[in-house]
């Protein structure tokens, strides 16, 4: 790659390299000041520099290598991600070419050559070549997917706008200009010591045929020489004020995200010092959801995916960051004015969006924050909202018509209180639904049943037990939370608690991997996991045999939020005779039940209910039995069958089935 002698004749080259780029670039830092850095320096909270080593995993991972945005490679109908790779191992390539060959050449015109070498040095050339056939076919097939064949999460307005066409031309021209200087070059030094290059060599043969002056392929190859480097440079300061944003805010998004999991809603520990709650203007929201309302690609994966799109719910994720980005032009409350009070009620809390955004948006973490300024601030919330955490802070559950007490369940059963056995190895923790719930409590007595077939030594609170505060927190009272919670951790550390088995998939992740911030750390594990390890030792062997077909439900706080999807297949798998069928989307992909963010008892927006759409896709399966491994996920089905009146068709919790495969084998 050569360098041209001087900057069009008025200059040195070096003058013009630098000069240009230094005005670019300094337009570019004062964009990108005031679109973004600013309003996450002006937020009323710190960033998080805590665990850094994982922080720094998550951008290598997920920023340098693209491992997010290669998730969909998977999927016939979806290769976009490969493209994207593409182009930007492209990006990298080119950008160290830029430093040898252009900053460092055009200061010394052996600058690449002494840290390269000669050989080295034509490879690398030859490899940029190659690269930019690579790439051209990316922008080609990118144009095709996106305006021709369009898949359904292009066809949203927000994917449709112009910039895409714009950045794909830029990119373009970028490699043309390259190949095109390299190939003047190549005529330029016919006569000399000249490389072989893939690309620029036989296109020289090309151009050469047009029998120009020698002085015109010089002035050829200068003007393609500068237009590559002014339009290296007009990226710097298009970047800032376009949707290609992401290519800048994604790396410090990955960077500040949670460490702690998809499932983890942030516990402020000093709510009595806070002078206001939750989120309605840019100031209030925490810097890395300033980050996340900037990052975002456009690419329509999170709306693709959420259930509450796709049931033509005003929540969109996609459009919510978008709208929430917005905000940043103005100093108004964001609530009613760039999102409604209906798109924060409808979130799910599914975590379909986080898991599916390739440049590490967290999009349930504001979502609960602006219910946090709703509830706390406002006390404005849907009716069935109001009444589940009244039915909290005076019961102690959410479940405002039960009869039942905490320990009618398990009258007549073998099991122990905490109190008869205070040195058991587990405590069973059965949460709300399991013991409150009639459906969900012959599903606790299977458990109990399974459990002492193994003689595993365990006891239950029974009485003791209050909610764990899952629905308080994600309905938006971080207050009623911690104190739900701080009631549960005194009992933990009376009874000096160690190991818990939980059998609801969202006192799972509440115990887990919220009760830590207030200071509580215990060995929490799914039922599921626990009893999978026992099939495996042999402490439970399922002889029974069960020759109906079963599709199993991934719950997303099991599956998505704590990436347990294996143990409760394998339980199913271990059942003799039974025949296990997936749905059409399965594992993290799995479409949740429509009970998440509180939904179990706050109604849904429109007619068309998560829970039945979901009921269709086990239906089209034609399995006889819908396994669950989630008592939210039992009652939404039962529902949703019921709705279908489909009678020959059940719901069982996947100890239900296990525990008619050990009966009376002891």
């Amino acid at each position: 790659m050569a360098i041209p002698q001087t900057f069009f004749n008025l200059f040195p080259t070096w003058i013009g390299v630098y000069g240009l780029t230094s005005v670019m670039f300094f337009i570019s830092i004062f964009l990108f000041y005031n679109r973004v850095i600013r309003h996450i320096v002006n937020s009323d909270y710190k960033l998080d520099f805590s665990d850094l080593s994982q922080r720094i995993k998550n951008v290598v991972i997920n920023g340098i290598g693209q491992k997010k945005v290669l998730k969909r490679t998977t999927i016939k109908s979806d290769r976009s991600g490969i493209g994207h790779v593409v182009i930007f191992v492209s990006f990298l390539s080119y950008s160290l070419s830029y430093v040898l060959f252009i900053f460092g050449d055009s200061v010394n015109s052996n600058f690449s050559e002494i840290i390269l070498g000669t050989f080295i040095k034509n490879i690398y050339l030859n490899y940029l070549e190659i690269l930019a056939l690579l790439v051209f076919v990316a922008l080609v097939s990118a144009l095709v997917r996106r305006w021709v064949l369009t898949p359904n999460r292009l066809k949203f307005s927000l994917t449709k706008k112009p910039e895409s066409i714009i950045i794909i031309l830029l990119i373009a021209l970028l490699m043309a200009t390259h190949l095109l200087s390299e190939t003047m070059n190549q005529i330029i030094m016919s006569d000399k010591d000249i490389k072989f290059h893939i690309v620029s060599t036989n296109l020289s043969k090309l151009f050469l045929n047009l029998e120009y002056a020698n002085n015109t392929y010089v002035l050829m190859h200068d003007m393609f020489w500068w237009i590559h480097l002014i339009i290296i440079l007009s990226f710097a300061v298009y970047i800032p004020v376009s949707k290609h944003l992401h290519l800048l805010v994604s790396p410090m998004s990955f960077f500040f995200g949670s460490t702690k999991g998809t499932g983890v809603i942030d516990t402020p520990t000093n709510l009595e010092e806070m002078e206001s709650f939750g989120a309605n203007n840019l100031k209030t929201f925490k810097p890395k959801q300033i980050m996340d309302f900037f990052a975002c690609a456009v690419c329509g994966r999170c709306s693709e995916v959420c259930p509450t799109d796709i049931t033509g719910k005003a929540l969109s994720p996609m459009y919510l960051i978008n709208n929430l980005m917005k905000s940043a032009s103005s100093n108004v409350e964001v609530i009613e004015n760039n999102v409604t009070k209906t798109e924060i009620w409808d979130c799910l809390n599914c975590g379909a969006c986080v898991n599916e955004c390739p440049v590490g948006i967290e999009h349930i973490s504001p979502i609960i924050d602006m219910r946090r300024h709703l509830v706390m601030e406002k006390s404005d919330m849907p009716e069935t909202a109001e009444s589940t955490l009244l039915s909290l802070e005076q019961r102690g559950h959410p479940w405002r018509g039960t009869t039942f007490t905490r320990s009618d369940w398990h009258q007549n059963l073998d099991v122990k209180t905490i109190t008869e056995n205070p040195n058991a190895e587990y405590l069973l923790w059965i949460g709300c639904t399991g013991a409150l719930v009639e459906r969900n409590q012959s599903v606790s007595k299977s458990i109990i049943n399974i459990l002492n077939s193994a003689k595993l030594d365990y006891a239950i609170l029974s009485n003791e037990e209050t909610c764990t505060g899952d629905p308080a927190k994600r309905i938006g009272n971080e207050y009623l939370f911690q104190i739900l919670a701080n009631q549960n951790i005194q009992n933990f550390i009376k009874y000096d608690i160690k190991k818990i088995i939980t059998h609801c998939p969202h006192c799972l992740n509440t115990i887990k991997n919220e009760y830590p911030a207030l200071g509580f750390n215990a060995e929490v594990i799914s039922y599921t996991e626990l009893i999978n390890i026992l099939i495996e030792e042999k402490s439970i062997i399922p002889i029974n045999e069960n020759p109906k077909s079963v599709s199993y439900h991934d719950p997303c706080f099991l599956g998505r939020h704590n990436n347990i999807y294996n143990q409760p297949r394998d339980i199913v798998d271990s059942i003799p005779g039974m025949k296990r069928m997936e749905m059409c989307r399965n594992k993290d992909k799995a479409l949740c039940c429509g009970a998440g963010g509180g939904h179990m008892w706050i109604e849904e927006s429109n007619e068309k209910r998560v829970s039945h759409l979901r009921t269709d896709e086990f239906l089209d399966t034609e399995s006889d039995t819908l396994a669950v491994a989630c008592p939210f996920c039992l009652q939404m089905f039962e529902e949703g069958l019921s709705a279908k009146s489909e009678t020959n068709k059940e719901v069982k919790d996947i100890a239900e089935l296990l525990e008619e495969s050990i009966k009376d084998n002891n």
